[in-house]
């Protein structure tokens, strides 16, 4: 890992949102302070597991008029788009708003997530 001096709260697995991140070591009781080469394997399977298995509930909706799909996500250039696997990790696939792609609500982002789902279902049932 190229960042294993690095304290644990500055450097986010898989490029999470700074708050998320923190917020999630802070639940498992993870000093943020400690240097990934010095977390424990017990310390580093709970990360793997929280971060496998959290359940987030929603209080309410976003105070913004305009409703906007999820900004971020799997970089487009990270995922083969004839079959929506990951050109990284082989067997995953990807569809719809996990994707980097961001638009206003209204028909787009439905149809990525669509046409990205029946690419990805079609191959992985191949």
């Amino acid at each position: 890992m190229e960042h294993t001096k690095k304290a644990i709260q500055n450097f986010s697995p898989y490029k999470l949102a700074n708050r998320f991140w923190k917020n999630c070591l802070l639940e498992l009781n993870i000093d943020t302070e400690k240097q990934w080469a010095n977390l424990n394997k017990n310390e580093l399977h709970s990360i793997a597991d929280f971060l496998t298995n959290c359940e987030i509930n929603i209080q309410s909706k976003s105070t913004n008029k305009d409703e906007f799909v999820t900004a971020g996500g799997v970089a487009l250039n990270e995922v083969d788009f004839k079959t929506m696997q990951s050109k990284i990790v082989p067997n995953l696939y990807f569809a719809g708003e996990v994707l980097d792609i961001d638009a206003v609500t209204g028909g787009f982002n439905f149809q990525a997530a669509w046409t990205t789902g029946f690419i990805a279902g079609n191959n992985i049932g191949e």
